[in-house]
């Protein structure tokens, strides 16, 4: 099983790797061999924004490698988390609606993602029937933010943060009782709706009960369980 470090995901492991397949542009055989000039997978540098709230939407996209954080920017200009996007998930699905994105995505590691316009997918979908099934299963995985729960104790939220990006990793390929968190302590605070330094004691805590071992942003999985009310 690949871990963290070992490059992109397999396309196997990818929310839009049907939609490619129908669409004949998935960025990678099993070999390796690039199937389209083009279709291969881009960069994204720590806190560059893969798009913003507003602007027209024109493609989908697919996270390979790294994190992402989902942003709602308020009027004053403050940012919220909402959601964590991991390797294998699909962005910008909402193109489908309004036709614009609803939200900032930021990069808060370095990224590698595929693009696939939907200028492709129009034309592939008035001829294509098994690319609108495709489609609709993509919607129903992605329709609904991925947040951990943020009732119960700060601490029931961490448990619940760390084991959901533990299973979305080893649903991807990768490594999931060692990973990076790759969000802030701020970040995380946003994303469970509690203060930074809540968040801090309380990994702390985790740390010195064994539940986990962390070392800045590396976190090890130890005894954790999911929490109980």
């Amino acid at each position: 099983m690949p871990t963290n470090s070992t490059g992109p995901i397999a396309c196997r492991y990818c929310d839009l790797v049907e939609v490619c397949r129908q669409c004949g542009i998935i960025a990678q055989r099993e070999s390796g061999e690039l199937q389209r000039a083009g279709s291969a997978p881009r960069t994204l540098p720590i806190g560059a924004r893969l798009f913003r709230a507003g602007e027209a939407a024109h493609s989908l996209f697919a996270v390979r490698q790294g994190m992402l954080k989902t942003v709602d920017v308020g009027l004053d200009g403050e940012e919220h988390v909402v959601a964590v996007n991991m390797p294998g998930d699909a962005l910008g699905t909402e193109a489908f609606g309004e036709r614009i994105y609803a939200y900032d995505v930021v990069a808060v590691q370095p990224v590698v993602y595929c693009k696939l316009p939907l200028s492709l997918l129009s034309t592939q979908f008035a001829r294509v029937h098994d690319l609108a099934n495709a489609l609709i299963n993509l919607l129903s995985r992605s329709s609904v933010l991925r947040v951990p729960p943020v009732r119960g104790t700060v601490h029931q939220r961490v448990v619940a943060l760390m084991l959901d990006l533990s299973r979305r990793l080893e649903q991807s390929g990768f490594d999931g009782r060692r990973f990076s968190l790759g969000m802030t302590r701020q970040e995380i605070a946003s994303l469970l709706g509690t203060r930074i330094e809540t968040v801090s004691r309380t990994i702390q805590k985790m740390h010195r009960a064994k539940e986990i071992a962390i070392d800045g942003q590396q976190v090890t999985l130890l005894s954790l369980k999911p929490a109980t009310a």
